[in-house]
């Protein structure tokens, strides 16, 4: 991991859950991380660790809010190294069970890895 000291991550989804473990992973190995979501939680912060975490507040599901990340990450610190597609959401119905409507809100984890990609091909040199 030391290559990647000082370097840029954008980690979508990163106020909670996996996303919150990957930024304090890579803030713990030296690495400036974007985390942004539509919440941003209060214990969101680098720790002490010798890395920062920078919260972003985005709404994934709006192409505009995605591009303005990637705007703001060119601006400070002329574009992100690593983009670790992670945003993602649950739904608590089943498949069998549930309502139709409530599964459309998976379009979002797909519809918003598209501009990631795309930006993220263009900026990043690794992107997962």
């Amino acid at each position: 991991m030391d290559r990647w000291k000082g370097r840029v991550a954008l980690v979508p989804g990163g106020s909670v859950g996996i996303g919150a473990a990957i930024c304090k992973a890579l803030v713990q190995h030296c690495m400036k991380v974007v985390g942004c979501g539509r919440k941003l939680a209060a214990e969101c912060q680098s720790a002490g660790h010798s890395g920062t975490l920078v919260p972003y507040k985005c709404d994934l599901s709006k192409d505009e809010e995605i591009l303005s990340v990637f705007s703001a990450i060119k601006t400070s610190d002329q574009g992100e190294d690593v983009c670790i597609n992670n945003a993602g959401l649950a739904h608590p119905e089943s498949l069998l069970n549930g309502k139709t409507d409530g599964w459309r809100r998976i379009n979002v984890e797909i519809k918003s890895c598209l501009p990631e990609d795309k930006q993220c091909i263009r900026n990043t040199s690794v992107w997962f």
